[in-house]
């Protein structure tokens, strides 16, 4: 029987310091909550304010993992920073809707333009064109 594994991998922006970004591939659940929940603490560890979670390639999303997500953007907030989410797959969109988190998190298509669009507000003096 295969284990539905997760792997995580962080990438930092030259000219972003203050973010990071977590390419999340595979299973969000129970069992690979902590390591998710360690990679999270490692990058806070590096002062990273700015996070976006590009889940291009996540398959699934247990509701342990949107409580993690939630948690996560609660202590963001509190240390002065923000989380985004990037790249759902239709089938994990279909459980964001679903448990109206999109009401809560930003979600961008794309982590070029979730790294555009979605800090905006932290810097106001940046004029964004209307697409």
């Amino acid at each position: 029987e295969t284990m539905e594994n997760i792997s995580i991998e962080i990438a930092h922006h030259l000219h972003h310091p203050e973010v990071a970004t977590l390419r999340l591939k595979g299973f969000l659940y129970a069992n690979t909550l902590p390591e998710f929940d360690k990679t999270l603490r490692a990058v806070i560890d590096l002062a990273k304010k700015k996070l976006i979670f590009d889940l291009s390639e996540t398959t699934y999303i247990s509701s342990g993992g949107w409580s993690m997500f939630l948690v996560s953007l609660r202590r963001m907030k509190e240390l002065g920073g923000d989380l985004i989410l990037a790249g759902m797959t239709p089938e994990v969109h279909d459980a964001f809707e679903l448990l109206e988190y999109d009401k809560v998190f930003k979600l961008f298509p794309s982590v070029d333009a979730a790294l555009k669009q979605g800090f905006t507000s932290a810097v106001p003096n940046v004029a964004v064109s209307p697409a």
